[in-house]
């Protein structure tokens, strides 16, 4: 019986800040009116602080990445407040997260156009909320780089996860 080798991901296939941060700045324009900038991608281990709300989406293709959008609840809840208002629609937990949602395939669905490097498809997952997630990797291999922004009303991580492969043996 043959044995499969894959290859271990060591480093994201592009670069995160040119991929996304003109992505968050401008899906984050109107949260932003302190002049509030996204830090460069740096490396992390793990996906911390834990923060109270979070937005997961995937793209798969030729190039393949996990987003978490991460906030605390506070920001969360701002964000929303700032994306219903007008609408006449009642605030809720059921509703922040539809917005956070919401801005998650929009992020999602930019960065497939920006992502583009062939006439092969990048397909995006529907995007997934959590509360308070704390998350490690299984493998070390794995490349985690996380980009945060501070307003005066909380903090927002961005992370970028690629698909990590371990040699089977």
């Amino acid at each position: 019986v043959s044995q499969s080798r894959y290859p271990t991901s060591t480093e994201l296939p592009f670069d995160p800040t040119l991929a996304f941060t003109p992505l968050l700045q401008t899906a984050m324009a109107s949260m932003m009116t302190g002049g509030e900038q996204f830090t460069p991608f740096t490396r992390v281990s793990n996906i911390e602080p834990t923060r109270d709300v979070c937005a997961m989406i995937s793209l798969t293709g030729p190039i393949s990445v996990m987003l978490l959008f991460v906030f605390d609840h506070k920001l969360a809840w701002h964000f929303m407040q700032h994306e219903i208002d007008g609408l006449g629609i009642d605030e809720s937990e059921d509703v922040m997260e539809a917005v956070l949602g919401e801005m998650a395939n929009v992020v999602g669905g930019n960065a497939t156009a920006a992502l583009a490097v062939t006439d092969k498809e990048i397909h995006l997952s529907l995007p997934l909320i959590m509360r308070a997630v704390k998350l490690r990797p299984g493998i070390a291999e794995v490349v985690i780089k996380r980009s945060s922004m501070t307003s005066p009303v909380g903090v927002f991580d961005f992370y970028c996860i690629p698909p990590g492969y371990r040699d089977w043996e």
